[in-house]
């Protein structure tokens, strides 16, 4: 159990802007009693301008896990936020997330055990999408529509950089100090945690897909209204700005909001986040990773091993793991196994 004199090893930044109800309900799913780890870690709520300071409404919340508010003022700007709360961490590792999410018991174990696995790289967990609290129904995120098309084996995407939401993800804080963290260039909806994404991918660090660091998101709105999408728009300018190499400026072949008579909006993003894997590829002379020859289903601790004594052999594969402790995705993502399309099945 966390102890407030132990240095943390990790520290979960939250930002929030007038939301106390949420930051609340994610503040106590991170409470000591609630994550099932030994590590000491410690929480870091940003208080992003809100209208009602939120820092008397988390008290005691957090339990003996360290709790440190930080109140900026003015209108907001979710990058410098983050960087607000990453200065005042004191973790070797850095995590985020957003206020309208929950912690499920195993998140901090999990993103620390990724980190301690890897040299250095940006762990990202995927979002669960709940209305209700007490129902065990979910839908999943929009990133599931890239795996289910590539792989949950990031890998074998070469657009990987840009799927890094700074919703729910994990760095180490030499890296990300070293990168530079987020830039508060980005004002309002979008883009500060691609430009991330893709400086950390030139400067040699992975971005890897935990399918297992998941996270609970509440009340999740996807806007399309013309406020939104022109602060979108903005922000892909200024990225484009940012960055005049051809991988970076292949970003103008993602569309983010359709709008194709009689379509799916989801599909049509997808279509044009494959144009931009396949202009990354093009730019890099990459092939496409090759077709699966066969199938092997993870079922029990022999048919992980078995799926490890093939790995090495260059075999492309198909993976589909039921076995929620098996490490095979945490392996072919370490070793950067482009040939072995995984999926997990386990929840």
């Amino acid at each position: 159990m966390t102890k407030p004199s132990q240095v943390p090893e990790l520290s979960v930044v939250v930002i929030v802007r007038d939301d106390l109800p949420a930051v609340r309900r994610l503040v106590a799913s991170l409470g000591g009693r609630r994550q099932d780890t030994d590590a000491p870690y410690e929480v870091v709520v940003v208080d992003d301008g809100s209208a009602v300071p939120v820092a008397s409404g988390l008290a005691g919340l957090a339990g003996d896990v360290p709790l440190v508010v930080v109140r900026r003022d003015g209108t907001g700007n979710r990058a410098a936020a983050r960087s607000a709360g990453a200065a005042r961490g004191r973790g070797r590792f850095l995590a985020f997330l957003d206020a309208d999410q929950e912690a499920p018991a195993h998140w901090v174990a999990e993103h620390l055990r990724w980190q301690r696995a890897f040299p250095a790289a940006i762990v990202v967990g995927h979002r669960r999408h709940r209305r209700d609290p007490a129902s065990p129904l979910w839908t999943p995120e929009v990133r599931t529509r890239v795996t289910a098309e590539f792989s949950e084996n990031y890998s074998r995407i070469a657009a990987a950089w840009f799927l890094p939401f700074s919703c729910n993800l994990s760095v180490p804080a030499a890296v990300y100090d070293e990168l530079g963290g987020y830039s508060d260039e980005f004002t309002g909806w979008g883009f500060e945690d691609h430009d991330f994404g893709y400086r950390a991918w030139a400067a040699g660090v992975p971005t890897v897909h935990h399918p297992h660091a998941w996270s609970w998101d509440f009340h999740h709105v996807v806007r399309t209204d013309a406020a939104r999408i022109a602060e979108w728009e903005a922000n892909r300018r200024t990225f484009l700005a940012r960055h005049p190499k051809p991988h970076a400026q292949a970003v103008a072949l993602i569309d983010n909001y359709p709008s194709g008579a009689h379509s799916s909006p989801g599909q049509e993003w997808l279509d044009s986040f494959r144009r931009f894997d396949d202009e990354l590829r093009r730019i890099d002379s990459l092939p496409a990773p090759e077709p699966p020859v066969r199938t092997l289903t993870v079922l029990s601790r022999p048919d992980a091993d078995h799926v490890r004594r093939l790995l090495p052999t260059g075999e492309p594969l198909r993976v589909v793991d039921g076995l929620r402790d098996s490490g095979l995705a945490l392996e072919i993502q370490r070793d950067a196994l482009a040939h072995i399309e995984y999926r997990t099945v386990i929840t």
